[in-house]
């Protein structure tokens, strides 16, 4: 399989989990801020470690990041040499 083949793979396919993570993420930067409940900031914070769904998918989305990563750099520098 073909590097962009594989980076257009993975990032299509873990593209809503990444974006599942980043939005609870921007979320948490205001837990303290008092913009929501307790249970608000506990939900979020189980759904931004996948606590909510099983632990394992938390290493699996992880895994799927660096792959979209380290392929992105490959593509990077392989097109700009």
């Amino acid at each position: 399989m073909k590097i962009r083949k594989l980076h257009r793979i993975t990032a299509i396919t873990f593209a809503p989990l990444f974006i599942l993570l980043g939005v609870s993420g921007c979320a948490l930067l205001f837990r303290k801020a008092g913009f929501y409940s307790k249970d608000i900031k506990e939900f979020l914070v189980s759904i931004h470690t996948w606590e909510i769904i099983a632990p394992y998918v938390g290493g699996v989305v992880g895994l799927g990041l660096l792959i979209v990563a380290i392929t992105g750099i490959i593509i990077f520098f392989k097109r700009n040499a």
